[in-house]
């Protein structure tokens, strides 16, 4: 009987130490995945190729480290490599936006109609989509005068320094708009920025009332935008429209007129997605 104990014992014994080598391993795994992603992150916000050098002091990691990454992201064409061993985002990340845009339909069901508003407006138009608490660019339509916008298409977007953004949580129920600022600081992007807190929530306070939502040169010098949240079904906002262009060109006049044509384009592409009025809680 004590023989069977013992042998009971090792068994659990082995278990454990799989179990403690298999967590080892996850643990392990995920390193490299964070590593992975700090990598494409940063070769995603260059314009042109990146040397290994650069790589590992931008990402805080070993070159050899960097090497053997990109070196596997290379056999499948995540990353390119040019001939002195410098690397850029490769076509591989085509296929993976193309099926995230394909998958979300968002772009698909705006294109027509952000291609009527830049037509109109005659301003760089943008689309954004909400997910889990934050916004992305989803798609971009310039126009032939566009000047001084710096942004990328799957680029995070600022929610409380941006017209998009803040329409966004203009359409936010009440609590989740709270819960949003109060976990939030707001730092100064550029010194026109609003980051007191009682004005920023007037700001959003007139955006529900109008249903469009503005900034000027907050959250980029030289810039103004104005932007509508697109809500869902429900009521909720699952992203935003907006137009933006140098300050000399969308001046206080035009802000009134261009916001309305704003919230239009927002609300046909609404009710596309099956958002009515007679429902939801969205605040716009």
């Amino acid at each position: 009987m004590k023989h069977v104990r013992n042998e009971g014992k090792r068994s659990v014994s082995v278990k454990k130490s799989d179990r403690t080598e298999e967590s080892s391993a996850d643990r392990q795994g995920i390193r490299v995945l964070e590593r992975f992603f700090g990598i494409l992150s940063y070769l995603a916000g260059q314009n042109d190729y990146a040397g290994i050098k650069e790589i590992a002091e931008a990402t805080g990691l070993s070159r050899t480290t960097v090497h053997r990454i990109l070196a596997t992201c290379e056999e499948n064409y995540v990353v390119l490599k040019d001939g002195i061993g410098r690397y850029r985002i490769g076509p591989k990340s085509l296929v993976w936006a193309n099926s995230y845009q394909q998958q979300t339909g968002l772009a698909k069901f705006a294109r027509q109609h952000l291609k009527e508003l830049l037509r109109d407006v005659g301003e760089t138009v943008n689309l954004f989509i909400y997910e889990k608490g934050e916004a992305f660019y989803l798609e971009k339509m310039h126009t032939y005068n566009a000047s001084g916008l710096d942004s990328r298409i799957g680029s995070r977007l600022e929610l409380y320094s941006t017209s998009a953004g803040r329409a966004i949580l203009a359409a936010l129920p009440a609590g989740e708009f709270e819960a949003y600022l109060s976990s939030r600081e707001l730092l100064p992007r550029t010194c026109w920025t609003v980051v007191d807190k009682d004005s920023f929530r007037n700001i959003i306070e007139k955006a529900r009332k109008r249903g469009y939502a503005e900034e000027d040169q907050e959250n980029e010098e030289g810039v103004r935008c104005i932007g509508a949240a697109i809500l869902g079904k429900d009521g909720y906002p699952v992203g935003a429209v907006s137009i933006s262009g140098p300050v000399f060109r969308l001046t206080d006049d035009k802000v009134e007129r261009v916001g309305k044509r704003v919230f239009g384009t927002a609300r046909l592409i609404s009710y596309q997605l099956g958002y009515s009025t007679n429902g939801g809680h969205g605040g716009l």
